[in-house]
């Protein structure tokens, strides 16, 4: 029975290693002076278009090529492929190659060995880290939570529990200065002297308020990146749905500070923001600007920003869990371009009156008549 288990746990072992790597197929081009160096180039690239980083690597081959006054050609040995030692083994054959006047030009299809869990690494390493710090004050957990759940729901950042964490970018913390709802009463109930008739007119009148104060910190270079004070008020009973605001703005204001909305255009003339699921609502006004100069403090040598230039204003039309679908309501489609900016917008578009009452009739002239004294 043992010995059953044993096989059991080192088959499923070998099948879970079996699954963690395997192997992607691209087609690249070389080019050198050399066959050989045509083809490093060409590997290189392989690894780097699967890997999505930059590498210098050196092949490892012993493979051979003649060459004639029609150029060269590779032999056999070249179709079974070799092996570099560059993040994981490369097998590759060769689709076609020419070399004319000192040049090699060469087609390779790579197969380059890959662990599906280094892919994960690598979203993950293009991720900016950031850490929620417990909000104080009345509401202050619940406002934590929330914060939080957009950053997680909104898939730019890397969300750290650990604030510790040598990796941390960015810390949130904050402060809920005032979360209530003030109730007032007026009684203008009375009795009528002359028939007794009593007329109860009692009203009641809510004020709701949130205010929360909070900080985004760089961690790495122990600086306050912004800071801000945010209200929300309502003159109704409805605190729960103040929190879930004012949660969001804290959201939508860090979120542009360190990652604002990125406008893409497809082929077809479609317009995208990165973003969607929870953080993004349909039938919500965003303008557009493109960028500009990228200005620098002359003394910290700190990013200052870009110069921005408003486009247009776009309508949210649909929301899917990655991205949202917008449409043009101000400006032109064509000035929209990819890599532009989006920010909230206060644009509303203007409400046509419409009247079901027919005219009223011009009135008459009236004469203008002069009254004397008949003597």
């Amino acid at each position: 029975m043992k010995v059953k288990l044993l096989l059991s746990a080192a088959l499923c072992l070998f099948s879970s290693m079996a699954m963690a790597t395997s192997y992607e197929t691209v087609v690249t081009t070389g080019q050198g002076e050399t066959l050989d160096q045509a083809i490093d180039v060409g590997l290189r690239r392989a690894v780097e278009q699967v890997s999505g980083v930059s590498i210098d690597s050196a092949r490892i081959s012993t493979t051979t090529y003649s060459s004639d006054e029609k150029g060269s050609s590779a032999k056999e040995a070249m179709i079974d492929g070799t092996h570099m030692s560059a993040k994981g083994d490369v097998k590759y054959r060769v689709l076609s190659e020419k070399c004319l006047n000192d040049f090699c030009n060469v087609r390779l299809e790579v197969s380059v060995k890959v662990d599906p869990r280094d892919k994960v690494k690598d979203q993950n390493a293009n991720r900016r880290t950031i850490a929620v710090g417990n909000f104080t004050g009345p509401k202050g957990a619940t406002i934590t939570n929330k914060v939080k759940d957009l950053l997680v729901q909104d898939r730019k950042f890397k969300v750290l529990n650990d604030k510790s964490d040598p990796s941390l970018q960015y810390l949130v913390t904050g402060k809920v200065v005032t979360a209530n709802t003030h109730k007032r009463v007026v009684d203008n109930s009375r009795t009528v002297e002359l028939t007794g008739e009593e007329i109860k007119d009692v009203k009641t009148y809510y004020n709701s308020k949130v205010v929360i104060e909070f900080k985004i910190l760089d961690v790495m270079h122990n600086q306050i990146k912004w800071s801000a004070t945010i209200p929300t008020t309502s003159s109704r009973n409805n605190l729960s749905l103040l929190v879930d605001l004012a949660a969001k703005k804290v959201f939508n204001q860090l979120k542009d500070n360190i990652y604002p909305l990125v406008v893409l255009v497809g082929d077809n003339g479609s317009i995208v923001l990165n973003s969607g699921g929870e953080t993004v609502k349909t039938g919500e006004y965003y303008d557009v600007f493109t960028l500009g100069e990228k200005f620098v403090d002359p003394i910290t040598k700190e990013s200052l920003g870009r110069d921005e230039s408003k486009v247009a204003t776009v309508k949210v039309t649909k929301v899917l869990s990655k991205l949202s679908y917008v449409k043009v309501v101000k400006g032109e489609s064509s000035a929209v371009k990819t890599n532009s900016i989006a920010r909230k917008s206060s644009y509303r578009p203007a409400t046509k009156k419409t009247s079901s009452s027919k005219p009223k009739p011009k009135a008459a002239p009236v004469e203008e008549k002069s009254v004397g004294i008949i003597l």
